[in-house]
C-alpha cells in the first residue's frame, strides 16, 4: 500500500507559526502585564524585552527638570512593585553629552536595596560655570526573590550656574547708589564682594541671603559697582544721573 505524505502549504505553515508566537507573546503578557525595565530575567527561565509603563514593575520617574551647581537634588525616582524585595540594587549615573557640555557630576546618593512596594530618589549634584542642559543616564540593576531586572533610561536637567542665582539689587536713595542687596542660594555664602565707588575699590563680605553692603556702613563712597569674583559676576550701578 502507497502512503502519500501532504506538506502543508508554505501559507498554511507561516499561519500556524504565527499563531503559535501570538499565543507565546499574550501567555507572557499574562505572566508579566507590562513593565518599565528594559529586561528582566525570572527563575522560570524566561527573558523578556517590554515597554514604559506607568504601573511598571520597576516604576521610573523623573521628578527634577533643573538644579543649582553644587546642590543635592532628587532627580528620578524608582518603586518596586514586584512581590518581592529587590535586596540589590544599583543605579549607575552619567552625563550622556558629556562631550558637548562644560558640566560634571559632583556626587550621587542611590539605594542600594528597595523593599517590596517601596519607592527611592536618586540624587545628584551637578557643578557647571554656566547655565547648560545635561543628559543624565541612569543604568539601574536590581535583583531578589528570584528575579533580576535592568533598566536604561536619560533625563534631560538644568544645570544652573552661581551666576544664574546669585542676584545684586541696588536700593536705597539716589537711584540705589546707597545700598547694595545680594540674594541667592544659602549655599553659596559667605560672599566675598569688591565694592567700586567714587572714593575707590573697597572689599566686604556678605554673610547671609538679602545681605547689604552699604554706603556709611560696609564701604565708604557712592556705589557704581558690585562684584563677586569668585563666580565671574558683575553689576554695574544705575546712573545717579539718569531719569
Amino acid at each position: 500500500m502507497n502512503v502519500i505524505t501532504r506538506t502543508p502549504p508554505a501559507r498554511t505553515s507561516a499561519l500556524r507559526t504565527l499563531s503559535v508566537l501570538l499565543a507565546f507573546t499574550a501567555a507572557v503578557g499574562l505572566v508579566f502585564g507590562t513593565a518599565g525595565f528594559s529586561a528582566m530575567e525570572a527563575d522560570r527561565g524566561l527573558a523578556v524585552n517590554v515597554t514604559d509603563d506607568e504601573n511598571a514593575y520597576l516604576g521610573y520617574e523623573p521628578i527634577a527638570n533643573a538644579t543649582g551647581s553644587g546642590e543635592p537634588t532628587a532627580v528620578v525616582e524608582y518603586r518596586n512593585r514586584f512581590g518581592d524585595s529587590l535586596d540589590r540594587f544599583d543605579v549607575d549615573v552619567s552625563i550622556a553629552n558629556a562631550e558637548h557640555v562644560d558640566a560634571s557630576i559632583e556626587s550621587t546618593t542611590a539605594p542600594d536595596e528597595l523593599g517590596e512596594g517601596n519607592a527611592s530618589p536618586v540624587t545628584v549634584t551637578l557643578s557647571c560655570s554656566a547655565e547648560a542642559d545635561v543628559e543624565l543616564s541612569f543604568e539601574a540593576d536590581g535583583s531578589g526573590g528570584g528575579t533580576s531586572v535592568s533598566l536604561e533610561r536619560t533625563h534631560t536637567v538644568t544645570c544652573l550656574s552661581p551666576a544664574d542665582q546669585i542676584t545684586v539689587d541696588f536700593v536705597g536713595k539716589g537711584n540705589g547708589n546707597g545700598n547694595a542687596r545680594i540674594n541667592g542660594p544659602e549655599r553659596y555664602y559667605p560672599l566675598d564682594v569688591e565694592v567700586v565707588t567714587n572714593q575707590g575699590i573697597q572689599n566686604t563680605t556678605v554673610h547671609a541671603p538679602g545681605g547689604k553692603v552699604r554706603n556709611g556702613g560696609h564701604v565708604s563712597g557712592r556705589i557704581q559697582m558690585v562684584r563677586i569674583p569668585e563666580y565671574g559676576i558683575e553689576k554695574r550701578a544705575p546712573d545717579p544721573s539718569a531719569g
